[in-house]
């Protein structure tokens, strides 16, 4: 269970640079095919914080074609998670785990002021009340999370998001249902797992997230396993015990997403997403992800929007698909 305490620093003994806090943070305006996230990633055994801030407003494969795009590496550890300003701008103060205020002004006349609001508690991947997945045993964790150990403890929270969003001078209102996650564990850049992380959002009163591994060596239709996952109805939060996915792509953009999900009610979710706007990112030089806001559309008609993201570590990838130029394309190399 997530309590007031875990919105400051988990510190345990002995930790090294490995050991790494994160916050997520979502702003959607699918109306004006816009979106914003905002990710600060803290080591603090040695001091450093990743501030990363992407607004995208194309579907590209080109990091260059973001909207805007500020990413900046080893500013100072904030002494506090639950309010803390960094250089580059950005401040966020954690009201309790259900309640954010966020505020960014970077550069080239561009700045965030957001309210989110949770709209149910969070999703406590190794609480066994909210994830029929959730493991006691911290190997069995770290094995189960989707991530490997850097999502050893790790919630989602269905938020309502509400503010403004100013790019380059046009201002704009956010007024969405997103969500935003917290993690804290070890988190090695070279040997994170392969994974997607997605939610659909409804409005208010209904929404799915769910994170699934990916194994790249299995067929389509076999590459992806659910790891955690929950759908929230009227404020109460319903694991899920089973995903089935059929993901077609272009390159390494998911391009459609047919997804059923069954929650611990015995209740069937069939929805259907494909990406407006998106980009790959890099919030670490190890890898490459791709970010895509979705548009998704259930079986029954209802139209939400939402994130997904999947991580592609280069490590493993060179290791599937690394090559000389002598070779074949998608040969692989040894």
């Amino acid at each position: 269970m997530i309590g007031p305490e875990d919105i400051e620093y988990h510190v345990p003994e002995g930790i090294d640079y490995k050991f790494a806090e994160t916050n997520y943070f979502i702003a959607m305006i699918p109306e004006e095919r816009i979106l914003a996230t905002f990710y600060t990633v803290t080591r603090k055994a040695v001091g450093v914080c990743l501030v990363d801030v992407a607004i995208y407003g194309c579907l590209s494969d080109n990091r260059g074609e973001m909207l805007y795009y500020d990413s900046q590496q080893q500013l100072p550890a904030p002494e506090r998670l639950s309010r803390f300003e960094t250089p580059n701008g950005m401040k966020v103060h954690a009201h309790d785990p259900r309640n954010y205020t966020l505020d960014y002004v970077g550069f080239d006349d561009t700045e965030a002021h957001l309210e989110v609001r949770g709209l149910t508690e969070p999703f406590d991947i190794n609480d066994p009340r909210h994830s029929p997945h959730a493991k006691q045993d911290a190997n069995a964790r770290a094995e189960q999370s989707g991530l490997g150990t850097a999502y050893s403890n790790h919630f989602d929270m269905p938020c309502h998001v509400t503010g403004t969003l100013r790019i380059r001078g046009k201002d704009y209102r956010v007024d969405c249902v997103s969500t935003m996650d917290h993690s804290w564990g070890d988190r090695c850049e070279i040997g994170l797992r392969s994974m997607a992380w997605t939610n659909a959002n409804f409005g208010e009163d209904y929404g799915l997230h769910w994170i699934n591994s990916l194994d790249f060596t299995k067929p389509a239709g076999e590459q992806e396993k659910l790891s955690h996952g929950y759908v929230f109805e009227n404020g109460e939060l319903y694991g899920l015990t089973d995903l089935r996915l059929k993901t077609n792509r272009l390159g390494s953009i998911a391009v459609t997403i047919d997804a059923v999900a069954t929650d611990v009610r015995g209740k069937r979710h069939v929805l259907y997403g494909s990406p407006l706007v998106g980009a790959p990112w890099s919030c670490y030089t190890s890898v490459m992800l791709y970010v895509a806001m979705s548009r998704w559309i259930t079986d029954e008609g209802r139209i939400g929007h939402g994130l997904n993201m999947e991580n592609h570590p280069l490590d493993m990838m060179a290791r599937l698909r690394g090559r000389r130029w002598t070779a074949a394309p998608g040969a692989i190399c040894t």
